[in-house]
């Protein structure tokens, strides 16, 4: 079933309460100060039950200029509207100002109710609709019903709840399968229940027995307890006025404006990138750098508004901007606030949160703009995308669902379409790297590369962990080799077991160097197994060639020619391949071996067996147990 919140706006003591009570029965006015003021002071709740079964929720907010955070801590959750307008009075100064906050928090449907009817002539009730028309004129309320009422005798109330109910009709429906948020706009403890916290269920579905995390604290409870409506329930849906009972908490550790909601969905921020409205009807400006009030949900902090591409924004306006918040944040992108000056105390505009957790610093590039537009505009497909890229490497989808502000099931639905379109790209179960960032780092790694050629002509190529450091700093090593795995699939780099080169790379050595390189693999082809230290390889060349050797030789071991046994062994890689495969065939039909089988199948002195056994052990091919080896990790 549908769940709607219907809320009240409109100036003080035009009745607002008193229509409540005669559409649904329920006074909404619970505290004694209320009572004896007659002025909604905290936002008060009702439901109203229509003839087909449907309910919804209705909350009556304070109409008084001082009491206008009571307000907005109420108005955050709601669907649909009723101005309120007494007709003895008519359009008044916070008439006007509710109208634009409502605008602003994004309602987008409701109708006007003229009170008091009883107590106006004809002719001055027509006057009161003139200017509630003229008021409505480009908001959501241009063209809606404008519906004549009194409380006293009972006029028109049949003829509210018909087209209320028309309303319901075509309300937006909240989304119930995503994770659920409340933010809190009453905290309270209950003999029996603990601390009990209430609030409109903005998102979602929350269960008793469910984890709430307390943002943003981030303290943990579980749910005790549920009611929706003064009535216990198992399951609260979005769109409902909702009680919960939170089990283990302490007075103090959770306060109004904090918000309940599924562990680790919401992010917690000090700066918002913002699309920011004035008022059409404001005589104030918001200047760079100016001290406002910030409204969201039920919390209300101070922010310092940067604004992007303009100094000063006048009545009417709207630019995109950071927010500074002087208190952490709980949002999300798409929330909606109202802001107000520091001083005087007037409300001014608000907007819609495109990110809500951006980078450290404000651009005002033509990138970050066009980021902020797709914030703003753009699909899911879109959002991710750009998630994606600003992640700037190898992320898991936890990682882009927070990104990009959107729900998991909607982050993956979007990842399928971007992986099927080769905009993001999966290197690893559960990880990806943008298509734009991978073509950077493929860029940055040629450079690398090309540098290191230049330096270092007689290296096959730079070692892995090194360009893993240089290219994917703070990147976990599985999913730094991944992503050059990548880039060598790409035919961007060439890889070996130990280093990386360009693909067009080429060690050339000198005539000189050449000799030496030859006369070194005759040399250790010859030798086999029992091969001369490097010490004593050097000495077969002369004092003037010195230099050569130690750079063919280094040369030789990066790449892979020369495989290092230890420090003063190292055989050619036909030599060590032919022991490795003579070991191998041993442990088939073998399960250890000892170091004089190994001395005898390579035909060779015990100083070398041993050697290439310990060689064996470092890279855990073979364990030593005992006086033998057993097959490790194998081959």
């Amino acid at each position: 079933m549908k769940n709607v919140i219907i809320g009240t706006a409109g100036h003080v003591d035009h009745g607002k309460t008193t229509l409540v009570k005669a559409l649904t029965g329920i006074d909404t006015d619970r505290l004694e100060e209320e009572k004896r003021r007659g002025v909604t002071i905290e936002p008060g709740f009702a439901y109203l039950d229509f003839e087909d079964g449907r309910r919804a929720g209705i909350i009556d907010v304070p109409g008084h200029e001082r009491f206008i955070r009571n307000m907005l801590a109420g108005s955050g959750g709601v669907d649909l509207a009723m101005l309120v307008v007494a007709a003895d009075e008519g359009v008044m100064p916070q008439t006007r100002e509710h109208l634009g906050i409502l605008a602003q928090l994004g309602i987008g449907d409701g109708l006007v109710v003229v009170t008091k009817a009883d107590k106006a002539e004809a002719d001055w009730l027509e006057l009161v609709v003139d200017d509630i028309e003229q008021l409505v004129v480009g908001t959501f309320l241009e063209s809606k019903p404008i519906l004549h009422i009194s409380a006293f005798t009972g006029e028109g109330i049949s003829e509210l709840k018909d087209a209320l109910s028309l309303l319901l009709d075509n309300a937006h429906e909240r989304d119930v399968k995503i994770p659920f948020r409340l933010p809190v706009d009453r905290v309270f403890p209950v003999d029996g229940f603990g601390i009990v916290v209430t609030g409109t269920l903005i998102e979602g579905s929350v269960k008793v027995g469910d984890t709430a995390q307390i943002l943003p604290s981030g303290e943990k409870a579980p749910i005790r307890n549920l009611q929706v409506h003064g009535e216990n329930t198992e399951t609260a849906f979005a769109g409902q006025r909702t009680a919960i009972s939170l089990g283990g908490v302490k007075r103090g550790v959770v306060v109004r404006g904090d918000v309940i909601t599924a562990e680790g969905t919401v992010n917690v921020t000090d700066a918002i990138d913002v699309k920011l409205n004035v008022l059409a009807d404001t005589k104030r400006t918001i200047k760079n750098s100016a001290e406002l009030h910030l409204y969201h949900g039920a919390r209300t902090l101070l922010a310092k508004a940067m604004l992007i591409g303009q100094s000063e924004l006048h009545h009417g306006e709207s630019c995109y901007a950071r927010l500074k918040l002087k208190e952490p944040l709980p949002c999300k992108r798409g929330d909606r606030f109202v802001v107000r000056f520091f001083s005087p105390m007037e409300t001014i505009g608000g907007g819609v949160i495109l990110d809500s957790k951006p980078k450290k610093r404000i651009s005002r590039s033509e990138e970050a703009l066009n980021a902020l537009k797709i914030r703003e505009q753009g699909s899911a497909e879109e959002l991710t995308d750009l998630a994606a890229y600003e992640l700037g490497g190898v992320f898991s989808e936890t990682d882009l669902c927070k990104r990009a502000d959107l729900d998991k099931k909607t982050c993956i639905d979007a990842v399928e379409v971007l992986v099927a379109d080769g905009s993001v790209i999966q290197l690893m179960q559960n990880k990806y790297i943008s298509k734009k960032v991978l073509s950077k780092l493929s860029k940055e790694c040629t450079g690398y590369l090309e540098s290191y050629h230049k330096s270092y002509p007689l290296r096959a190529g730079m070692n892995i962990a090194e360009l893993r450091q240089k290219l994917l700093q703070n990147t976990d090593t599985a999913e730094a080799t991944a992503v050059l795995k990548k880039l060598s699939d790409n035919g961007v780099i060439m890889l070996s077991e130990k280093s990386a080169a360009l693909p067009d790379f080429s060690i050339s050595y000198s005539p000189t160097q050449s000799n030496i390189h030859e006369k070194l693999i005759k040399e250790l082809t010859g030798c086999g197994y029992d091969v001369k230290s490097p010490d004593e390889l050097s000495a077969l060349f002369s004092k003037n060639e010195k230099r050569d050797f130690e750079q063919v030789f280094e040369s030789m071991i990066s790449g892979g020619e020369l495989v290092m046994i230890s420090q003063q062994i190292f055989w050619l890689r036909k030599t060590y391949d032919k022991a490795i495969k003579l070991i191998r065939n041993h442990f088939e039909e073998n399960d250890e071996i000892t170091l004089a089988q190994c001395r005898d199948i390579l035909g060779t002195s015990r100083k070398y067996a041993l050697a290439f056994l310990e060689h064996l052990d470092g890279k855990q091919a073979t364990k030593l147990i005992g006086d033998a080896r057993k097959l490790n990790k194998g081959f």
